[in-house]
């Protein structure tokens, strides 16, 4: 009789274990992973776009071709990013979303827009000769978009005009 009772005990003991491993595993899945990757995410944007906001001064095969792998990665890793943002944004739970959007204020269409304009559009000979480039624009409204406050992306700031 006692040995049931030890069994039954450990039995439970064994199965609320496996449970709140499985709850815990699933929380972290489908909640907090897809949460920490959109972070990461507009991380790296943020991060490309101070490290980069000063190419869009530069022309594409200009100066001995001085700049064009910089502005290939530029572009290519943009595009890259703008992608993964817009998956990692979708599979966020509901209401991360509602987060992001009405007490952040990050507008993801928006943002997602101007980066691929700027993705598509620096450097360029068309865009450079423009007396405010739309790459420009495009850097100074990314930011505002994935509210982004720390950092200035202001082209004149950047280059010391």
């Amino acid at each position: 009789m006692i040995e049931t009772i030890l069994n039954s005990e450990a039995f439970l003991i064994v199965i609320s274990g496996v449970v709140i491993f499985t709850l815990q595993n699933l929380i972290f899945q489908l909640w907090i992973l897809p949460l920490v990757e959109f972070k990461k995410c507009l991380a790296k944007i943020e991060t490309l776009l101070s490290r980069y906001a000063y190419l869009c001064k530069f022309e594409y095969n200009s100066n001995s071709g001085l700049m064009d792998a910089e502005i290939e990665y530029f572009c290519k890793e943009l595009k890259n990013l703008t992608s993964e943002m817009i998956g990692t944004y979708n599979i966020l739970p509901r209401p991360e979303k509602w987060w992001f959007e009405d007490i952040k204020k990050i507008n993801i269409m928006k943002a997602k827009a101007e980066i691929l304009t700027l993705s598509a559009v620096v450097s360029t000979k068309k865009d450079v000769i423009k007396e405010k480039p739309r790459a420009e624009i495009a850097i100074e409204n990314i930011p505002k978009y994935l509210n982004f406050s720390e950092i200035k992306y202001k082209i004149a700031d950047i280059l010391g005009e």
